[in-house]
């Protein structure tokens, strides 16, 4: 840093006002980042400030940690430089609701379930699912890319968001794309910052696609021999028919069966087509040998629940595994044996997105996985990630697995926009 943490918080006080800035170490103690206690907290109120903010900081050469509901803290490398976090908390209103449009603008910090809970005032919801939704920000979840359950029908982040604003590293306050679906003509730079882990910019505002909220919805839950399972999902993803969510959850996941796996469908929208998508998916299910039951109302919900903050508690190491979707019955059989046979773990597959969420003690044994569904990965096109783990089992590692071949230009992005690394330092891939 090129000043003092006092000259540094005097000058930031200055911009943001009396109590938006504090170097008391009692009061950082919660927003400690893989094992680095940050010297400054700070929460401007808008855009505006957030820039300010950023200015001085980059002056100062001080690292920042954006900061929206801490939920995705774990993920990432340890940061070089923890100095400053910058909370967004008080960025938190809805901007505008376009129901007629089915978009919605809404500031970073706002939590999900609040826009969630606004939203179905119009019957429309924001279909995306990020773990512990009351404290997950927007923002966070753009910036984090954290996707849900529901994926397959609705689409990712990268799929919903249509416009952003963002404050770069120098202050300056950017756009991209807009408030209506179809608004790009050049480069989607949304695309750019879902993603990149707060490295690029300071998400402010985020414009999403909404969806109605559903008429009806339920699950059919199958329970038995994995094999039998993982042939269940192959047949629906050949079927005509197309459910909102798919998951293939190992025994004790998620408390379904405490001794087999099981496969969850969730069905969704108007109420006869959920009923023939569970008289269909239990057909399939019939065929295959498998015991299959229907979950409505809590039940239903204590389940998706409880799929969607799999692995997010704090106390467990958590992997991702990402390959094509074809790919998925092998990836998923290959850690099954492994966990039977040598580590145990519990995972989550969803089917539709090819995504595999493996969770496993905070010890030597759990951080053994990381290697091996590296290279599991590798073999079937996909890659792995080390979402949360203890500091002592991210070092020397990175935990975005081996770099990809456009480094290069990420590495000339990241200068670009970022040009004295303030910005989540060290955080994002191969040191970014």
């Amino acid at each position: 840093m090129n000043a003092t943490i006092e000259q540094l918080a005097a000058t930031l006080e200055t911009a943001l006002g009396s109590g938006s800035v504090t170097a008391d170490a009692s009061a950082l103690a919660s927003y400690n980042v893989d094992g680095k206690s940050p010297a400054i907290f700070c929460a401007p109120k808008d855009q505006d400030e957030v820039s300010a903010a950023l200015r001085l900081c980059v002056e100062a050469r001080a690292g920042v940690i954006p900061w929206g509901g801490g939920t995705a803290i774990r993920l990432g490398n340890i940061p070089r430089q923890a100095d400053v976090i910058l909370e967004l908390k008080r960025l938190n209103k809805l901007i505008e609701h376009d129901d007629a449009n089915l978009t919605a603008s809404a500031q970073a910090g706002i939590k999900v379930v609040e826009l969630q809970q606004i939203l179905g005032q119009q019957r429309q919801f924001l279909p995306v699912e990020p773990p512990r939704p009351d404290l997950a920000t927007i923002g966070g979840t753009a910036a984090a890319n954290i996707n849900g359950p529901r994926r397959m029908l609705y689409g990712g982040v990268r799929d919903l968001v249509i416009g952003m604003k963002v404050v770069l590293a120098d202050g300056q306050q950017i756009k991209a794309g807009g408030k209506v679906v179809k608004n790009v003509a050049g480069y989607d730079m949304c695309k750019l910052f879902v993603g990149s882990l707060g490295t690029l910019g300071v998400i402010t505002e985020v414009t999403f696609k909404m969806a109605p909220i559903p008429e009806s919805a339920a699950t059919l839950v199958a329970t038995g021999p994995l094999s039998r399972g993982l042939q269940l999902v192959d047949q629906l993803m050949q079927s005509t028919l197309l459910p909102a969510a798919v998951a293939v959850v190992s025994a004790e996941a998620t408390g379904v069966d405490s001794v087999r796996p099981a496969v969850a469908v969730r069905a969704e929208g108007f109420e006869d087509a959920v009923a023939r998508h569970l008289r269909q998916a239990q057909e399939l299910a019939g065929r295959m040998g498998l015991r299959a039951e229907v979950l409505r109302e809590e039940t239903h919900r204590s389940l998706w629940e409880q799929i969607r903050d799999f692995g997010s508690s704090g106390e467990a190491v958590a992997y991702r595994v990402t390959v094509p979707v074809a790919s998925l019955a092998d990836v998923v059989e290959t850690i099954d044996r492994w966990s039977r046979s040598e580590r145990a773990a519990r995972f989550v597959a969803h089917a539709g997105s090819g995504t595999v969420w493996i969770a496993s003690a905070a010890d030597p044994a759990g951080a053994a996985w990381f290697p091996r569904l590296t290279a599991l990965a590798k073999e079937q096109r996909g890659h792995a990630v080390m979402v949360a783990a203890p500091p002592e089992f991210k070092q020397g590692v990175d935990v975005w697995g081996a770099p990809p071949e456009s480094l290069s230009i990420m590495r000339e992005i990241k200068r670009q926009f970022d040009p004295h690394a303030i910005l989540n330092p060290g955080r994002f891939i191969a040191g970014l």
